[in-house]
């Protein structure tokens, strides 16, 4: 997944150095912007530590939606947009001084991780289900902990496959509703050997954990029980590993082994390959920069495993700091931004997706609209996040981060056994 983070700050990291920067200290805050309703207006005050967007119109959305809060609610809200590598140690930062912000933007990660230090949010997360038709079930496992809402799961970003469908007709091979990974696996051998590969990453790189845990999960191989605790199946897992080794031998080249989160954008949208598993900006990269590639490329559902559809997903929440002075109106914040979800998916040209039940109703804004994209209007039936079936636990968080998922594809890819590739895995989860 390619995206303008990359370019936004100098020295700036890619999604794979923030993850690995997780657990960081220290912060480099940009200058605040600040909204407030008159040059002396200083009751209140909410400081908003904030991820920032690859789509940059998202952001200018939001210091609007920040400057109409603080006029509604007599308040001066100040807003720290924050590059991908510096929030991690932006909010431990706040956490070690225990002040600095009210507010802060959770990446990738659950309310688990941080459960120490969040505000219980239930009244909020309870409002939003009960005014906008419930939540995604799954949210629960995102922003729950022991019964409490602990953070506020605001959108995701999904994956979906995006293939060359004029590729795929050259090679007389078909990709529709009811595919399945066996069936692709066969149709990829053909796509090989026709000089158009398909690109799943099997590195260390954050893609590579959105393309592969969706397919270990539609073949049952879970690593959680319910509960989040650690629980190998083993059996599903060997046999995934085993698909996961012949789709990398029939299907790809040794590239994938090597990939960062902008190879999978430029091997399709470059005409190189026939099939990723990408948010769609690889699908709008190729629209502006390669229209020949673009017209033959399809927005399709993830493919069909032994125990059904799959889809994956990067989750981003919302949550306030225990030791912030100013909590009633963070809470009335999160609910604002919430309750205003479709606005910003708007802004966001479609990349968020929301959770709550209300905002699915079609036609949704910028996907509803644009006809390769409308299937994205029911990616949410299929979506699952890190630690299915259980919750978005602080070890299916390190496990994320630390690659051990794609480190297990690729050694078995490489000639590992997969019982011992699996062993070792689990070796390092129980570490964790």
């Amino acid at each position: 997944m390619k995206d303008r983070r990359k370019n936004l700050a100098p020295g700036g990291l890619g999604r794979r150095e923030f993850l690995k920067a997780s657990l960081a200290t220290g912060a480099a805050l940009a200058s605040p912007l600040v909204f407030t309703r008159g040059a002396f207006a200083q009751e209140k005050v909410l400081k908003v530590v904030h991820w920032k967007h690859f789509v940059p119109d998202y952001d200018k959305y939001f210091d609007v939606f920040a400057k109409e809060f603080g006029e509604k609610n007599n308040c001066k809200v100040e807003v720290d947009y924050v590059a991908t590598a510096d929030l991690p140690t932006a909010i431990a930062a706040d956490i070690s001084r225990r002040g600095g912000h009210d507010v802060f933007h959770l990446n990738g990660t659950g309310a688990w991780l941080y459960d120490q230090i969040l505000v219980d949010v239930s009244d909020v997360a309870n409002r939003l289900g009960k005014e906008f038709g419930g939540w995604l079930p799954e949210a629960k496992d995102i922003g729950e902990v022991k019964g409490k809402w602990l953070a506020i799961p605001h959108w995701y970003i999904a994956y979906p496959m995006i293939i060359n469908r004029g590729y795929f007709q050259q090679a007389g091979v078909d990709y529709t509703d009811k595919t399945t990974w066996n069936d692709l696996l066969t149709a990829g051998a053909k796509l090989k050997k026709a000089g158009y590969p398909f690109g799943i990453p099997f590195s260390q790189t954050p893609d590579s954990n959105d393309n592969l845990l969706p397919l270990m999960l539609c073949f049952g191989a879970y690593m959680y029980d319910k509960g989040g605790n650690i629980n190998f199946h083993k059996k599903e897992i060997i046999e995934v590993l085993k698909y996961g080794e012949s789709f990398f031998k029939e299907t790809m080249t040794d590239e994938v082994l090597s990939w960062d989160d902008t190879s999978n954008n430029r091997f399709i949208a470059s005409g190189k390959g026939s099939l990723v598993c990408n948010p769609i900006s690889a699908y709008r990269t190729a629209a502006k920069d390669n229209p020949d590639v673009y017209k033959n490329l399809e927005i399709v559902k993830t493919p069909i495993g032994p125990k059904g559809r799959v889809n994956g997903a990067r989750t981003m929440s919302y949550g306030i700091y225990n030791f912030s002075k100013a909590q009633d109106l963070g809470k009335e914040f999160l609910y604002a931004m919430n309750a205003a979800g479709l606005k910003g998916m708007e802004a966001s040209t479609g990349y968020n997706h929301p959770f709550l039940k209300a905002f699915w109703k079609k036609p949704m804004p910028v996907i509803g609209r644009e006809p390769k994209l409308e299937l994205l209007q029911d990616f949410q039936n299929d979506v699952k996040f890190i630690g299915y079936p259980g919750p978005m636990t602080k070890t299916a968080t390190t496990m994320y981060a630390k690659f051990i998922v794609p480190t297990m594809f690729a050694e078995v890819a490489k000639g590992k056994n997969p019982r011992a590739a699996m062993e070792e895995a689990e070796q390092k989860l129980r570490a964790i």
